[in-house]
């Protein structure tokens, strides 16, 4: 680990801000019954959920605002049906997060419309003056309202500037598998089917046994988010897209879209896609990955995620990641041009109950306004400090922590403190151009390989590639119920893992769908948009 590394001005003045608050060294304070308990449902915080006490972090929270959180962990591949049984049984947690408006999936939109219709989550106050920062949060979102005109969602925004989401779809690889066979950067999508069957079939690791896979993706929602920028850039989060007349339709009906099943039956057929892809869940392909079983990871190049897959590794290896693993350049697709990922401004929301009581409400808006602040920032990202780290005499952070498997602050903290992906995640205000930078402050936090991989991923979108342009309007705009997105993401699915022709796979499930009224649903939702504009 870093220890001792120079920090920034600005994050000095924020772990500052912490010691000068005055907060405790530790915080272990007990729950006292008269506290208020108040749930709070996120993706896979299993560890603290099972937890019989709250870590330090909970417990500094639960001391400062007068509550007792009750954690409820949603599994990521299922979550939506979950909260959807919650809500009709009207047992929501009191806060949760979900991805409903900023979803690519018309009926995730949908859904949103029918929690506002039934009442199962509670509009936030228009009066936010004494919650400044959450005010000023939902005053850069302000179109994100229910039908009924109250705001309901705290958006989650995600980068400043729109070449960084770039890093929302990237390919890490084997570098050092690739130097062994001695193959290229991919120029095309036959040299990437190459490289991914290569990497299955050609015992790339020189250890004489057939258990090396080529390709895969850590969620399968995600599946060739990187990779179909070379073959259909618009069709790569399967989202709808508009035509030349200015109407919306989802880019799955496209014909390039039929590029996308050929090439993913191929990349199958090889062996280069994972022959278990559509079985294995997150966790399992990204340990496929630190544990040489893998030979590419379609992932994030965000530096905090490239940190937590180094966490991995380290536990795993004794090699260093930042000598065998790298982040693959987009190859040019059909028209000569590189594009990259582009995503909505925010990702996910979090939503409060209707069975919230007021007492509540005011707990949750001010730990909101709270998590939002520097000062809450500065909790989050540094830990408590004294405790976890302290500034030194020459204004340099000092990490506390000691971890064999981490190189970074910020994964240590994350081994510490089981509540961290919620609070972190919760209430944010998103990254900066500075989180992609070589900095002091990223490489004590996150490490150098971390820092460095994550700014030649982005200098590399930035300098040669096309951002994909999304309607992004449209796409959150609250649509019909339907289950055509789903449904089409499914078809495809079979048609990769199918024996029949793939492309007559493919236009049977599309025929099934325009027999179900796909063409009516696509002009009722072009219809009410234009309606609500």
């Amino acid at each position: 680990m870093n220890k001792g590394m120079q920090i920034s001005a600005g994050c000095l003045a924020l772990a500052a801000s912490l010691l000068l608050a005055g907060l405790p060294a530790s915080a272990t304070g007990s729950r006292q019954s008269e506290r208020i308990e108040i749930s709070f449902g996120y993706w896979d915080i299993d560890t603290m959920a099972s937890s019989q006490n709250p870590d330090g972090l909970t417990a500094f929270l639960e001391e400062k605002f007068g509550f007792a959180a009750d954690a409820v962990s949603f599994n990521w591949n299922s979550y939506q049906q979950q909260y959807k049984i919650l809500a009709t049984a009207g047992d929501l947690p009191d806060v949760f997060t979900t991805v409903f408006l900023s979803s690519s999936d018309a009926d995730n939109t949908a859904a949103f419309n029918q929690m506002v219709e039934n009442g199962s989550i509670r509009p936030i106050p228009e009066d936010l003056s004494e919650y400044p920062n959450l005010e000023a949060l939902l005053e850069r979102f302000e179109g994100l309202r229910g039908s009924d005109g109250h705001r309901y969602a705290i958006p989650h925004p995600v980068f400043e500037e729109p070449i960084l989401s770039s890093s929302d779809a990237a390919m890490l690889v084997r570098r050092d598998w690739m130097e062994n066979l001695g193959l290229e950067n991919p120029e095309s999508i036959e040299d990437f089917i190459r490289l991914a069957a290569a990497f299955a079939n050609e015992d790339p690791d020189g250890n004489g046994l057939d258990d090396t896979a080529g390709y895969n993706v850590n969620s399968l929602n995600a599946l060739g988010k990187w990779v179909i920028l070379g073959i259909a850039p618009e069709c790569n989060v399967y989202s709808w897209i508009e035509a030349d007349d200015g109407t919306f339709f989802p880019s799955w009906l496209t014909e390039e879209f039929h590029d996308v099943v050929s090439v993913y039956r191929t990349l199958y057929e090889t062996g280069g896609l994972d022959p278990a892809f559509c079985t294995k869940n997150p966790a399992a392909v990204v340990d496929d990955f630190v544990s040489g079983r893998l030979g590419a990871l379609e992932f994030k190049s965000s530096v905090n995620a490239l940190a937590e897959l180094e966490g991995l590794w380290n536990a795993k290896n004794t090699a260093p990641f930042a000598e065998c693993v790298d982040v693959l350049p987009i190859f040019p697709a059909a028209d000569g041009k590189r594009y990259s990922n582009s995503s909505n401004s925010f990702w996910s929301e979090t939503y409060i109950s209707s069975s919230v009581t007021d007492e509540q409400l005011s707990i949750i808006l001010s730990l909101m306004d709270y998590l939002l602040s520097e000062e809450g920032s500065a909790l989050y990202t540094f830990g408590i400090p004294e405790e976890d780290y302290t500034v030194g005499k020459d204004g340099a952070l000092v990490s506390l922590l000691e971890s064999e498997a981490s190189s970074s602050h910020f994964e240590s903290l994350r081994g510490k403190y089981p509540s961290l992906e919620l609070w972190m995640n919760l209430a944010n205000t998103g990254w900066g151009r500075d989180s992609f930078e070589i900095s002091q402050e990223n490489c004590f936090l996150y490490g150098d390989a971390a820092a460095s991989l994550a700014k030649k991923a982005l200098d590399d979108c930035a300098r040669n590639t096309i951002q994909v342009s999304r309607p992004y309007d449209f796409l959150t705009f609250p649509k019909e119920h339907a289950s055509f997105d789903a449904d089409a993401f499914d078809a495809f699915i079979q048609c990769i893992i199918g024996t029949e022709e793939p492309l007559e796979m493919w236009e049977a499930a599309l025929a099934q769908f325009y027999d179900q009224g796909l063409a009516g649903y696509i002009t009722r939702q072009n219809i009410l948009y234009k309606q609500s504009r």
